[in-house]
């Protein structure tokens, strides 16, 4: 008995033994999926993210690449012991969370409208602040009986869809190499004349889209106008999230190696979804619950 015991304490004096028995690994909801990014880029997110936690105490192997919320939840697996999230896949993991950068994200609906015969054709985005007053109020009324389309598990789709901005949200996979472009152009093919369509994106990366080159079942989608309609609520960047299992010293260190993080490589500003004002922080439960019902999570 007293060997057992021994070789009991050697084991969960092992790096990592502390998570063994209830939880293993970590999962990472790569920022670049989102965006479309190639798998290469992919994989180098990956090898960032290892080494900036190899330092935390957590787990950094075996890392699984997660797509939605189920991949976190499904049963009849050994649960990670941290994931790397957007707010919605960390609200709904029932997880702790460590370390969110709260730096603002601004969604938007990019609305393809009506035809306008006079307009250039794939004339840039327009922002539903620079129509008049009743045209705007009749873009938003055509947007609530109008289909749009969102990035599943991104908080852009969870808010415009919190919002009720349209009559609602198909939700799309993110899928290496596709992205935002992907969506205008699934968009884009499902548009007719009499009927609108949008996509939920981030207010920057909207600005940036057109329909040019773009296949339709029309060419009058061509001189359709799009219209750049911003949600009123903003959301927050990724953060890390803790299984309930890991102790409370690790949950210290991995929060302190996140909000001492100043001056991040290219590489891992990338691979955490960092923009110029990135903030983490560790928000109390009742900072998190608001953070999470911006994306449609509540209690």
């Amino acid at each position: 008995m007293k060997l057992t015991s021994i070789v009991l304490a050697a084991a969960l004096a092992l790096p990592g033994a502390a998570f063994a028995q209830a939880c293993e690994g970590g999962a990472y909801l790569n920022p670049q999926l989102f965006r479309g990014e190639a798998a290469h880029q992919i994989t180098i997110a990956e090898q960032e993210l290892r080494g900036f936690l190899a330092g935390s105490g957590l787990p950094t192997q075996p890392l699984y690449p997660i797509k939605r919320i189920d991949d976190v939840t499904a049963s009849g697996r050994a649960p990670y012991c941290w994931i790397y999230a957007n707010v919605l896949v960390g609200a709904l993991s029932g997880y702790k969370p460590v370390a969110v950068n709260l730096e603002p994200v601004h969604p938007a609906v990019l609305a393809i409208t009506q035809v306008v015969p006079s307009a250039p054709a794939d004339a840039p985005p327009v922002a539903l602040g620079s129509l008049p007053a009743a045209e705007q109020k009749a873009v938003l009324e055509h947007l609530q009986r109008s289909r749009c389309m969102g990035t599943a598990s991104g908080i852009e789709a969870a808010i415009v869809k919190n919002e009720g901005l349209c009559a609602y949200v198909e939700e799309v996979a993110p899928q290496a190499a596709v992205g935002q472009q992907g969506l205008i152009a699934k968009a884009a093919f499902a548009w007719e004349e009499g009927s609108w369509i949008g996509i939920s994106t981030r207010q920057d990366l909207a600005q940036q889209l057109s329909t040019q080159g773009l296949a339709a079942r029309s060419e009058k989608l061509h001189k359709a106008r799009l219209v750049i309609v911003p949600t009123k609520a903003t959301g927050v960047g990724f953060g890390l999230y803790a299984h309930p299992s890991v102790n409370e010293a690790t949950v210290r260190k991995t929060a302190a190696l996140f909000r001492d993080l100043t001056a991040p490589s290219k590489p891992l500003a990338v691979a955490l979804d960092l923009g110029p004002r990135f903030n983490f922080a560790s928000p109390s439960p009742e900072q998190f619950d608001k953070l999470a019902a911006t994306v449609g999570v509540r209690k």
